[in-house]
Protein backbone atom coordinates (compact mmCIF):
# COMPACT_ATOMS: atom_id res chain seq x y z
CA UNK A 1 0.00 0.00 0.00
CA UNK A 2 1.50 3.35 -1.00
CA UNK A 3 1.71 6.45 1.14
CA UNK A 4 -1.49 8.42 1.49
CA UNK A 5 -1.60 11.56 -0.62
CA UNK A 6 -2.86 14.97 0.40
CA UNK A 7 -6.03 15.73 -1.57
CA UNK A 8 -7.34 19.02 -0.14
CA UNK A 9 -5.99 22.27 -1.58
CA UNK A 10 -7.36 25.72 -2.31
CA UNK A 11 -7.57 26.49 -6.04
CA UNK A 12 -9.05 29.27 -8.18
CA UNK A 13 -12.65 28.52 -9.20
CA UNK A 14 -11.66 28.22 -12.88
CA UNK A 15 -8.46 27.21 -14.62
CA UNK A 16 -9.07 29.04 -17.91
CA UNK A 17 -7.76 32.50 -16.88
CA UNK A 18 -4.48 30.89 -15.78
CA UNK A 19 -4.08 28.73 -18.89
CA UNK A 20 -1.87 29.40 -21.89
CA UNK A 21 -4.26 30.50 -24.60
CA UNK A 22 -3.05 27.96 -27.13
CA UNK A 23 -4.30 25.09 -24.95
CA UNK A 24 -7.76 26.64 -24.75
CA UNK A 25 -7.81 27.16 -28.52
CA UNK A 26 -6.55 23.62 -29.09
CA UNK A 27 -9.34 22.14 -27.00
CA UNK A 28 -11.91 24.11 -28.98
CA UNK A 29 -10.45 22.91 -32.29
CA UNK A 30 -10.27 19.26 -31.21
CA UNK A 31 -13.80 19.37 -29.84
CA UNK A 32 -15.18 20.81 -33.07
CA UNK A 33 -13.18 18.35 -35.18
CA UNK A 34 -14.24 15.36 -33.08
CA UNK A 35 -10.64 14.40 -32.30
CA UNK A 36 -10.14 13.03 -28.77
CA UNK A 37 -7.44 10.33 -28.57
CA UNK A 38 -6.71 8.57 -25.28
CA UNK A 39 -3.16 9.85 -24.72
CA UNK A 40 -0.25 9.44 -22.34
CA UNK A 41 1.57 12.53 -21.03
CA UNK A 42 5.04 12.30 -19.45
CA UNK A 43 6.15 14.96 -16.94
CA UNK A 44 9.71 15.69 -15.81
CA UNK A 45 12.00 18.44 -14.51
CA UNK A 46 15.37 18.90 -16.20
CA UNK A 47 17.07 20.58 -13.25
CA UNK A 48 18.28 18.21 -10.56
CA UNK A 49 18.91 16.05 -8.71
CA UNK A 50 16.45 17.37 -6.20
CA UNK A 51 13.47 16.78 -3.96
CA UNK A 52 9.99 16.57 -5.45
CA UNK A 53 7.31 19.08 -4.53
CA UNK A 54 3.79 19.90 -5.70
CA UNK A 55 2.94 16.43 -7.02
CA UNK A 56 -0.06 15.91 -4.74
CA UNK A 57 -1.24 19.45 -5.43
CA UNK A 58 -0.87 18.96 -9.20
CA UNK A 59 -2.94 15.77 -9.04
CA UNK A 60 -5.61 17.53 -6.99
CA UNK A 61 -5.72 20.38 -9.52
CA UNK A 62 -6.17 17.94 -12.40
CA UNK A 63 -9.02 16.23 -10.59
CA UNK A 64 -10.70 19.53 -9.67
CA UNK A 65 -10.69 20.90 -13.20
CA UNK A 66 -11.25 17.55 -14.92
CA UNK A 67 -13.64 15.78 -12.52
CA UNK A 68 -14.71 13.15 -15.08
CA UNK A 69 -11.18 11.94 -15.82
CA UNK A 70 -11.59 8.73 -13.79
CA UNK A 71 -15.07 8.14 -15.22
CA UNK A 72 -13.54 8.37 -18.69
CA UNK A 73 -10.94 5.73 -17.82
CA UNK A 74 -8.15 8.17 -16.98
CA UNK A 75 -5.15 7.12 -14.93
CA UNK A 76 -2.37 8.96 -13.09
CA UNK A 77 0.96 7.46 -11.99
CA UNK A 78 3.28 9.57 -9.86
CA UNK A 79 6.11 9.81 -7.37
CA UNK A 80 5.32 11.20 -3.94
CA UNK A 81 6.23 14.62 -2.61
CA UNK A 82 9.46 14.91 -0.68
CA UNK A 83 11.42 12.16 -2.44
CA UNK A 84 14.66 12.47 -4.35
CA UNK A 85 14.51 12.56 -8.14
CA UNK A 86 17.13 12.65 -10.88
CA UNK A 87 17.31 15.17 -13.77
CA UNK A 88 14.74 14.28 -16.46
CA UNK A 89 13.40 11.36 -14.41
CA UNK A 90 9.71 10.85 -15.15
CA UNK A 91 7.81 12.28 -12.18
CA UNK A 92 4.26 11.68 -13.40
CA UNK A 93 2.33 9.96 -16.18
CA UNK A 94 -1.16 11.13 -17.11
CA UNK A 95 -3.40 8.94 -19.26
CA UNK A 96 -6.83 9.86 -20.52
CA UNK A 97 -8.83 11.49 -23.32
CA UNK A 98 -6.88 14.51 -24.49
CA UNK A 99 -9.89 16.78 -24.03
CA UNK A 100 -9.84 15.93 -20.31
CA UNK A 101 -6.20 17.01 -20.02
CA UNK A 102 -5.04 19.47 -22.68
CA UNK A 103 -6.37 22.60 -20.97
CA UNK A 104 -4.71 21.76 -17.64
CA UNK A 105 -1.04 21.68 -18.62
CA UNK A 106 -0.24 25.27 -17.63
CA UNK A 107 -1.89 24.87 -14.24
CA UNK A 108 -0.27 21.63 -13.12
CA UNK A 109 3.16 22.55 -14.51
CA UNK A 110 3.09 25.89 -12.72
CA UNK A 111 2.39 24.05 -9.46
CA UNK A 112 5.13 21.47 -10.00
CA UNK A 113 7.69 24.09 -11.04
CA UNK A 114 7.03 26.39 -8.11
CA UNK A 115 6.60 23.80 -5.37
CA UNK A 116 9.62 21.75 -6.47
CA UNK A 117 11.63 24.95 -6.46
CA UNK A 118 10.52 25.69 -2.93
CA UNK A 119 11.33 22.14 -1.80
CA UNK A 120 14.89 22.71 -3.03
CA UNK A 121 15.38 26.14 -1.46
CA UNK A 122 14.73 28.21 -4.57
CA UNK A 123 13.76 31.80 -3.72
CA UNK A 124 10.48 33.38 -4.76
CA UNK A 125 10.50 35.07 -8.19
CA UNK A 126 12.53 38.27 -8.17
CA UNK A 127 10.29 40.72 -10.01
CA UNK A 128 13.00 43.30 -10.48
CA UNK A 129 15.40 40.73 -11.90
CA UNK A 130 12.71 39.61 -14.35
CA UNK A 131 12.01 43.24 -15.26
CA UNK A 132 15.70 43.84 -15.99
CA UNK A 133 15.95 40.63 -18.02
CA UNK A 134 12.94 41.52 -20.20
CA UNK A 135 14.19 45.06 -20.68
CA UNK A 136 17.63 43.86 -21.78
CA UNK A 137 16.16 41.52 -24.40
CA UNK A 138 13.76 44.19 -25.67
CA UNK A 139 16.56 46.75 -25.96
CA UNK A 140 18.70 44.32 -27.95
CA UNK A 141 15.87 43.72 -30.40
CA UNK A 142 14.96 47.40 -30.67
CA UNK A 143 18.52 48.40 -31.56
CA UNK A 144 18.88 45.69 -34.18
CA UNK A 145 19.25 46.03 -37.94
CA UNK A 146 15.60 45.17 -38.60
CA UNK A 147 14.18 47.30 -35.82
CA UNK A 148 11.65 46.69 -33.02
CA UNK A 149 9.69 43.43 -33.00
CA UNK A 150 7.17 41.88 -30.65
CA UNK A 151 8.18 40.00 -27.51
CA UNK A 152 5.60 37.96 -25.62
CA UNK A 153 5.91 36.71 -22.04
CA UNK A 154 5.39 32.91 -22.15
CA UNK A 155 6.33 31.98 -18.58
CA UNK A 156 3.00 31.10 -16.96
CA UNK A 157 3.89 27.42 -16.53
CA UNK A 158 7.31 28.21 -15.06
CA UNK A 159 6.09 30.06 -11.97
CA UNK A 160 3.26 29.28 -9.56
CA UNK A 161 -0.10 30.28 -11.05
CA UNK A 162 -0.57 32.81 -8.25
CA UNK A 163 2.44 34.72 -9.60
CA UNK A 164 1.37 34.96 -13.22
CA UNK A 165 -0.51 38.26 -13.16
CA UNK A 166 2.31 40.03 -11.30
CA UNK A 167 5.06 38.74 -13.56
CA UNK A 168 3.08 39.41 -16.74
CA UNK A 169 2.54 43.00 -15.64
CA UNK A 170 6.25 43.47 -14.91
CA UNK A 171 7.15 41.99 -18.30
CA UNK A 172 4.73 44.35 -20.01
CA UNK A 173 6.15 47.36 -18.18
CA UNK A 174 9.63 46.28 -19.32
CA UNK A 175 8.61 46.14 -22.99
CA UNK A 176 6.82 42.86 -23.67
CA UNK A 177 3.79 43.48 -25.88
CA UNK A 178 1.64 40.48 -24.90
CA UNK A 179 1.39 37.41 -22.69
CA UNK A 180 -0.08 33.93 -22.96
CA UNK A 181 -2.78 33.95 -20.26
CA UNK A 182 -5.92 36.02 -19.82
CA UNK A 183 -5.20 36.73 -16.15
CA UNK A 184 -1.77 38.09 -17.06
CA UNK A 185 -2.96 40.07 -20.07
CA UNK A 186 -5.82 41.59 -18.07
CA UNK A 187 -3.26 43.57 -16.06
CA UNK A 188 -2.62 45.69 -19.15
CA UNK A 189 -6.03 45.55 -20.80
CA UNK A 190 -5.49 42.70 -23.25
CA UNK A 191 -6.40 39.03 -23.74
CA UNK A 192 -3.90 36.18 -23.74
CA UNK A 193 -2.25 35.21 -27.02
CA UNK A 194 -1.20 31.86 -28.48
CA UNK A 195 -1.84 29.59 -31.42
CA UNK A 196 -0.56 25.99 -31.74
CA UNK A 197 1.19 23.79 -29.12
CA UNK A 198 2.84 20.43 -29.75
CA UNK A 199 -0.14 18.71 -28.12
CA UNK A 200 -2.48 19.88 -30.89
CA UNK A 201 -0.16 18.71 -33.66
CA UNK A 202 0.23 15.32 -31.99
CA UNK A 203 -3.51 14.93 -31.44
CA UNK A 204 -4.16 15.68 -35.11
CA UNK A 205 -1.33 13.32 -36.09
CA UNK A 206 -3.05 10.52 -34.15
CA UNK A 207 -5.86 10.77 -36.71
CA UNK A 208 -4.10 11.79 -39.94
CA UNK A 209 -0.51 10.58 -39.40
CA UNK A 210 2.73 12.51 -39.06
CA UNK A 211 3.11 13.31 -42.75
CA UNK A 212 -0.23 15.12 -42.99
CA UNK A 213 -0.34 16.53 -39.47
CA UNK A 214 0.98 19.98 -40.38
CA UNK A 215 -1.57 20.71 -43.07
CA UNK A 216 -4.49 19.12 -41.20
CA UNK A 217 -3.65 21.01 -38.01
CA UNK A 218 -3.63 24.35 -39.76
CA UNK A 219 -6.70 23.60 -41.88
CA UNK A 220 -8.60 22.95 -38.64
CA UNK A 221 -7.09 26.04 -36.98
CA UNK A 222 -8.00 28.20 -39.94
CA UNK A 223 -11.52 26.79 -40.03
CA UNK A 224 -12.37 27.33 -36.37
CA UNK A 225 -10.33 30.27 -35.09
CA UNK A 226 -11.36 33.93 -35.41
CA UNK A 227 -9.85 35.74 -38.40
CA UNK A 228 -7.92 38.15 -36.19
CA UNK A 229 -5.87 35.30 -34.65
CA UNK A 230 -2.65 34.93 -36.68
CA UNK A 231 -2.19 31.58 -38.42
CA UNK A 232 1.13 30.59 -36.80
CA UNK A 233 2.22 26.96 -37.09
CA UNK A 234 4.48 25.27 -34.53
CA UNK A 235 6.80 23.65 -37.04
CA UNK A 236 9.30 21.58 -35.03
CA UNK A 237 7.13 18.74 -33.67
CA UNK A 238 8.52 16.14 -36.06
CA UNK A 239 11.83 17.90 -36.79
CA UNK A 240 10.61 19.03 -40.24
CA UNK A 241 10.73 22.73 -39.56
CA UNK A 242 11.21 23.75 -43.19
CA UNK A 243 9.33 20.93 -44.93
CA UNK A 244 6.17 21.23 -42.83
CA UNK A 245 6.16 25.02 -42.99
CA UNK A 246 6.26 24.92 -46.78
CA UNK A 247 3.38 22.42 -46.84
CA UNK A 248 1.27 24.78 -44.73
CA UNK A 249 2.28 27.78 -46.86
CA UNK A 250 1.07 25.98 -49.98
CA UNK A 251 -2.23 25.10 -48.29
CA UNK A 252 -3.07 28.43 -46.60
CA UNK A 253 -1.42 30.88 -48.99
CA UNK A 254 -1.64 34.50 -47.91
CA UNK A 255 -3.63 33.56 -44.79
CA UNK A 256 -0.51 31.93 -43.29
CA UNK A 257 1.44 34.19 -40.90
CA UNK A 258 4.36 31.80 -40.66
CA UNK A 259 6.03 29.20 -38.44
CA UNK A 260 7.10 29.20 -34.82
CA UNK A 261 10.35 27.34 -34.16
CA UNK A 262 10.72 25.76 -30.71
CA UNK A 263 13.13 22.91 -31.49
CA UNK A 264 14.24 21.27 -28.25
CA UNK A 265 17.86 20.84 -27.26
CA UNK A 266 17.99 17.13 -28.10
CA UNK A 267 17.83 17.49 -31.88
CA UNK A 268 19.31 19.57 -34.68
CA UNK A 269 16.60 21.54 -36.46
CA UNK A 270 15.99 20.83 -40.12
CA UNK A 271 18.47 23.01 -41.99
CA UNK A 272 20.76 23.30 -38.98
CA UNK A 273 24.35 22.06 -38.73
CA UNK A 274 26.19 20.06 -36.04
CA UNK A 275 27.85 22.01 -33.27
CA UNK A 276 31.16 23.49 -34.39
CA UNK A 277 31.97 25.56 -31.34
CA UNK A 278 29.68 28.48 -32.19
CA UNK A 279 27.19 28.51 -29.33
CA UNK A 280 23.66 29.53 -30.36
CA UNK A 281 24.73 29.42 -34.02
CA UNK A 282 25.12 25.67 -34.52
CA UNK A 283 24.14 22.42 -32.83
CA UNK A 284 20.83 21.41 -31.31
CA UNK A 285 17.75 23.52 -30.61
CA UNK A 286 16.76 26.80 -32.25
CA UNK A 287 20.00 28.10 -33.75
CA UNK A 288 21.05 30.97 -35.98
CA UNK A 289 22.16 28.69 -38.83
CA UNK A 290 18.95 26.63 -38.72
CA UNK A 291 16.69 29.68 -38.82
CA UNK A 292 18.81 31.31 -41.51
CA UNK A 293 18.48 28.14 -43.60
CA UNK A 294 14.72 28.23 -43.13
CA UNK A 295 14.51 31.89 -44.08
CA UNK A 296 16.49 31.26 -47.27
CA UNK A 297 14.35 28.24 -48.14
CA UNK A 298 11.13 30.22 -47.71
CA UNK A 299 12.48 32.99 -49.90
CA UNK A 300 13.71 30.55 -52.54
CA UNK A 301 10.36 28.74 -52.66
CA UNK A 302 8.46 31.96 -53.27
CA UNK A 303 7.35 32.80 -49.74
CA UNK A 304 9.41 35.87 -48.80
CA UNK A 305 6.48 37.31 -46.85
CA UNK A 306 6.33 34.45 -44.37
CA UNK A 307 7.12 35.68 -40.88
CA UNK A 308 9.01 33.69 -38.23
CA UNK A 309 8.34 33.37 -34.50
CA UNK A 310 11.01 31.97 -32.18
CA UNK A 311 10.83 30.41 -28.73
CA UNK A 312 13.04 28.18 -26.53
CA UNK A 313 15.92 29.91 -24.77
CA UNK A 314 15.22 33.51 -25.76
CA UNK A 315 15.16 34.81 -22.20
CA UNK A 316 18.93 34.65 -22.56
CA UNK A 317 20.30 37.95 -23.90
CA UNK A 318 23.37 36.18 -25.26
CA UNK A 319 21.20 33.98 -27.47
CA UNK A 320 19.16 36.97 -28.66
CA UNK A 321 22.42 38.83 -29.36
CA UNK A 322 23.64 35.92 -31.51
CA UNK A 323 20.50 36.15 -33.66
CA UNK A 324 20.90 39.91 -34.00
CA UNK A 325 24.49 39.39 -35.14
CA UNK A 326 23.32 36.68 -37.54
CA UNK A 327 20.88 39.12 -39.12
CA UNK A 328 23.68 41.60 -39.66
CA UNK A 329 26.07 39.01 -41.04
CA UNK A 330 23.60 37.45 -43.48
CA UNK A 331 21.44 40.50 -44.13
CA UNK A 332 18.39 38.37 -43.32
CA UNK A 333 15.52 39.14 -40.99
CA UNK A 334 15.52 35.97 -38.88
CA UNK A 335 12.49 36.61 -36.70
CA UNK A 336 9.39 38.77 -36.33
CA UNK A 337 8.28 37.63 -32.88
CA UNK A 338 9.87 36.08 -29.79
CA UNK A 339 8.15 34.18 -26.98
CA UNK A 340 10.15 33.76 -23.78
CA UNK A 341 9.52 32.48 -20.25
CA UNK A 342 12.22 34.38 -18.32
CA UNK A 343 12.75 31.50 -15.88
CA UNK A 344 16.27 30.40 -16.78
CA UNK A 345 18.03 28.28 -14.13
CA UNK A 346 14.79 27.66 -12.19
CA UNK A 347 13.05 24.34 -11.59
CA UNK A 348 10.85 24.10 -14.68
CA UNK A 349 8.44 21.20 -15.22
CA UNK A 350 7.73 19.94 -18.73
CA UNK A 351 4.86 17.79 -20.03
CA UNK A 352 4.88 15.93 -23.36
CA UNK A 353 2.51 13.56 -25.10
CA UNK A 354 4.22 10.19 -25.63
CA UNK A 355 1.55 8.51 -27.71
CA UNK A 356 -1.99 7.23 -27.60
CA UNK A 357 -4.00 4.07 -27.03
CA UNK A 358 -6.17 2.20 -29.50
CA UNK A 359 -8.07 -0.26 -27.35
CA UNK A 360 -5.25 -1.59 -25.14
CA UNK A 361 -2.48 -1.07 -27.66
CA UNK A 362 -0.13 1.87 -27.01
CA UNK A 363 1.03 3.61 -30.17
CA UNK A 364 4.15 5.74 -29.80
CA UNK A 365 3.77 9.30 -31.06
CA UNK A 366 5.84 12.12 -29.60
CA UNK A 367 7.76 15.16 -30.65
CA UNK A 368 11.29 14.70 -31.93
CA UNK A 369 13.92 14.27 -29.24
CA UNK A 370 11.50 13.64 -26.38
CA UNK A 371 11.06 9.84 -26.03
CA UNK A 372 9.13 7.90 -23.41
CA UNK A 373 11.18 7.16 -20.27
CA UNK A 374 9.44 4.55 -18.09
CA UNK A 375 9.98 4.86 -14.34
CA UNK A 376 9.33 1.80 -12.13
CA UNK A 377 9.18 4.10 -9.07
CA UNK A 378 5.84 5.62 -10.15
CA UNK A 379 2.78 4.55 -8.16
CA UNK A 380 -0.75 4.43 -9.53
CA UNK A 381 -2.91 7.12 -7.90
CA UNK A 382 -6.29 6.20 -6.44
CA UNK A 383 -8.53 8.70 -8.24
CA UNK A 384 -11.64 7.56 -6.37
CA UNK A 385 -10.65 9.66 -3.32
CA UNK A 386 -10.86 12.98 -5.19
Amino acid sequence: MGRQRKTEFEFPPRHEPHTDKYFLRSAEILRKEGINPFVRYQIFIRKGPGITGGIDEAIAAIMKYSPKLAEHGGRIFALHDGVRYEPEETLMLLEGPILDLIELETMYLSILSDRTGRANGEPEPDLEKIRANVREVVELINKSKFGPRHLSYFGARHYGYEWDAKIARVAYEAGATSTSTDIGAATFGQKGVGTVPHALVLAVASKYGEEDSAVETMKAFHKHMPKDVPRIFLADTFNREITDTLKVAEELGDDFWGPRFDTNGAVIAEGGVPFDGRKYWTGTGVTVEAVAAARRAFNDEGYPNLKIALSSGFSNPKKVEAFILGEQRYDLKLFDFIGAGFADDRYVATSDIMGYFVDDEFITLHKAGRPYRPNPRLEKVDLSVY
